[in-house]
């Protein structure tokens, strides 16, 4: 599902774009870990590693993996514990304070790889945002795991950028190749692969519907993770 449109844009996205080693989680200075990120909304929550598991479909040790940073979650894996702590996936990935304008430098963007995949998040601080936008780097045969469909609310919508990639959205496989685009509702089971010998790169954006959480952000001050809380 990847389509290229300009250079330019290939240019823009391609220097902020890095691979690590499979399995390796780059985190910014300054920044927690996505497992720590995960311990700690799991204890505000008052959540135990078990019960996490069950509501995420997940085991116990996998959970457990994760917050020591043993293992590097994949992208059906963060989907799937995003969901059932009620937060946007972009939680994992940044620490921004609020802000009305985002301008992020090319090679600025917080970055996770796992099993081929780099998810380069591109910003989630606005306020009341429902936008969340990522650039997505497939390696050639990676997945989103498993052939694991995901639902979330919402819609998502697809822009290749470069190369091509599959969308398998509620039982119908969709090719979306360099300058095609892809827009459904995110209820409908899907998933994305790359079963080509090829790079795929796409621009995903999220949408969580009600994004508004000026009431909530200021009622739990205490709970950073609060601002995350998507639909």
């Amino acid at each position: 599902m990847c389509g290229v449109s300009h250079s330019g844009m290939i240019e823009a996205f391609g220097t902020a774009t890095i691979l690590f080693k499979e399995g390796i989680e780059q985190n910014m200075e300054g920044n927690h870990s996505v497992g720590e990120k995960l311990r700690l909304l799991r204890d505000e929550r008052n959540i135990s590693q078990r019960d996490l598991a069950h509501l995420a479909g997940l085991s116990p040790n996998s959970i457990s993996l994760i917050e020591r940073d043993e293992t590097s979650p994949s992208v059906a894996t963060l989907q799937s514990l995003a969901h059932a702590l009620n937060v946007r996936m972009s939680y994992f990935f940044e620490e921004d304070a609020p802000s009305s304008v985002l301008h992020i430098k090319a090679g600025s963007h917080s970055k996770i790889e796992s099993g081929g995949v780099v998810i380069a998040g591109m910003g989630n601080t606005l306020p009341s945002q429902e936008l969340e936008p990522f650039l997505m780097t497939l390696e050639p045969h990676a997945g989103i795991g498993s052939e694991r469909q995901v639902v979330h609310s919402g819609h998502e919508f697809v822009y290749c950028l470069q190369g091509k990639v599959e969308y398998v959205v509620d039982g119908n496989v969709y090719l979306v190749e360099t300058g095609d685009s892809l827009i459904f509702e995110a209820t409908l089971p899907h998933l994305w692969r790359n079963p080509f010998e090829e790079e795929a790169r796409f621009l995903l954006v999220l949408q969580t519907p009600n994004a508004s959480r000026e009431t909530i952000q200021r009622h739990f001050s205490s709970h950073p993770s609060i601002t995350h809380i998507g639909g």
